[in-house]
């Protein structure tokens, strides 16, 4: 009989930190010590975080094997292997932090990854722990460049997409070795002559980093606490990350849990509240530390123009925020299955559901063919699990301790509680339709208001609330994306009297994406349901 696996405790970076200001040093230490050494590593070492953080997106890599797949011609790209939109979006992410905390361990030995608490008392009252922000950190007696605040690239990241189109974006998101992540307000688009010019300039505006933090705790929080901020509402309320966290641990089964486009699809088919997916405040999170990541793309915070390494698909897992983001995803998946899973952790996927396909949402990614069904078999590539180069399945995270780790208590343990609509307001919900993501470059944000108009009373508006959409900066070219693109939001009516819910109300939708004037005339569609 071979020996038990060792469960290792993924601990909350918050605790570390705490541990650490009250003279025991060494857990954190290690942790930093262990980042720092895959940091250092060359850039074709396959433990480095260089190769391990371009498995979500970069490097860009042409593949004309898949030309004769493309629904538009012959310039396609597959942008990374991650899976999102889809029902592999929990299972893949969760191996990929693991396959980042057994690349730290070849640093130092039994180190475990921490979550990023984005739910506790401390992050909705101060933002992002200091530890992920700070500059500096002291190890072994020397000061050293924080390796959680940021990632100086080894090599270059190289689009070779070369897309020969008018306003073409091509190697907007060529960066070069020595580049160093930023987070929002900052942007870090290098890749033209032109966009350097503007990030220059849009950077000489915030020089002080310390300054910089505050902001972007301040964004964070807002977001938290509210539904996608901007410069005109910079303090939005209800249905915020954390409402959206909460919600999400009441999702009835694993296929809606999983991912927007399944949750989209539920609420349409189903009434009652809105359904909302762990895929959604991840989003979220993406968005509130680091804009959007192109030129001009509008406002996703509290200042515009942040075009920070988080904000987008291709470059989002070069910053080093972004494991401690997700392997808090990934305790929200415990969370989870501890709620609505038998003892084992296993789960079901309904079967030719909406996001059970790999040209759903995003679209196939390198190693999967179009029209695939997804499932608990299908490979979660690239990552291999034993020495024979067997690929891991969803089915292989089922039980996290036969991972080998589980997690310590944080917030939200006692499961999410479905949101209380107060006395005399509306119980019915919003669907929004008409939304193409090819018109669209980059992630983009949607807000949308409810229009009260009675005669000889002033006109109100209500806000129900935002969806983030996180997207490629480039869906027309990328192979990955070609299919299912019409976006499908949801949004409850409980901010608005349940009086007002008549024939005569009106929805007004506002989109914060690349060009302000881009496609005036698309036509929403709005259905009131129970």
């Amino acid at each position: 009989m071979s020996p038990a696996k060792k469960v290792s405790v993924r601990r909350s970076v918050q605790e570390l930190q705490k541990e650490y200001d009250q003279g025991n040093k060494k857990p954190l230490e290690d942790l930093v010590r262990a980042w720092k050494g895959i940091q250092a590593l060359q850039p074709t070492d396959k433990r480095s975080f260089f190769v391990i953080g371009g498995y979500h997106g970069e490097p860009f890599q042409t593949r004309p094997q898949v030309d004769a797949l493309s629904l538009v011609d012959t310039y396609v790209y597959w942008g990374g292997y991650c899976n999102h939109g889809n029902v592999l979006f929990p299972t893949w992410h969760r191996i990929y932090v693991l396959k980042l905390e057994q690349a730290l361990r070849t640093i130092v030995p039994d180190v475990a990854m921490p979550y990023w608490d984005e739910t506790s008392q401390e992050t909705l009252e101060y933002g992002i722990p200091s530890i992920l922000t700070q500059e500096q950190f002291e190890l072994d007696g020397e000061l050293i460049d924080n390796p959680l605040r940021s990632y100086t690239l080894s090599a270059a990241l190289v689009d070779d997409t070369n897309f020969p189109s008018e306003g073409d974006t091509n190697h907007i998101y060529e960066k070069p070795k020595g580049y160093e992540t930023v987070r929002y307000p900052l942007s870090g688009l290098v890749g033209t002559e032109e966009a350097r010019v503007a990030t220059e300039a849009h950077n000489a505006k915030y020089p002080h980093p310390s300054k910089n933090v505050e902001l972007l705790n301040k964004n964070v929080k807002a977001w938290l606490a509210g539904a996608g901020p901007k410069p005109g509402d910079p303090h939005p309320k209800g249905n915020g990350v954390y409402w959206q966290f909460k919600n999400c641990l009441q999702a009835p089964n694993y296929t809606v849990f999983s991912n927007t486009t399944s949750a989209g699809q539920w609420n349409l088919d189903h009434s009652g509240g809105v359904v909302v997916a762990l895929e959604q405040p991840h989003n979220d999170i993406h968005l509130s530390i680091g804009g959007f990541d192109v030129p001009g793309q509008g406002e996703s915070g509290q200042i515009s123009g942040a075009n920070g390494d988080m904000g987008e698909n291709n470059t989002a897992a070069m910053d080093p925020i972004f494991f401690f983001h997700h392997c808090n995803v990934d305790r929200m998946f415990w969370l989870w299955q501890k709620q609505h899973c038998g003892k084992d952790g296993s789960f079901a996927i309904i079967p030719n559901y909406a996001g059970t396909n790999s040209s759903d949402s995003q679209g196939p990614t390198p190693g999967i063919p179009p029209g695939t069904s997804l499932g608990l078999d299908t490979p979660l590539n690239p990552f291999v699990k034993d020495e024979f180069g067997t690929i891991y399945t969803s089915k292989d995270c089922f039980d996290t301790e036969k991972l080998g780790y589980t997690y310590a208590p944080g917030s939200l343990e006692d499961g999410g509680t479905s949101p209380q609509v107060p006395e005399g307001y509306s119980t019915k919900k919003l669907t929004v339709r008409g939304i193409d993501r090819a018109l669209f470059e980059g992630s983009f944000l949607l807000g949308v208001y409810a229009i009260v108009k009675n005669e000889n009373e002033p006109t109100h508006e209500y806000y129900l609330g935002h969806y983030s959409v996180f997207s490629r900066r480039d869906v027309v070219h990328c192979a990955n994306c070609l299919t299912h693109l019409e976006v499908v939001a949801h949004f409850p009516l409980s901010n608005v009297p349940a009086s007002e819910v008549n024939d005569r109300l009106q929805f007004r939708v506002e989109i914060f994406h690349r060009k302000a004037n881009l496609h005036p005339d698309l036509k929403y569609t709005f259905q009131v349901s129970d």
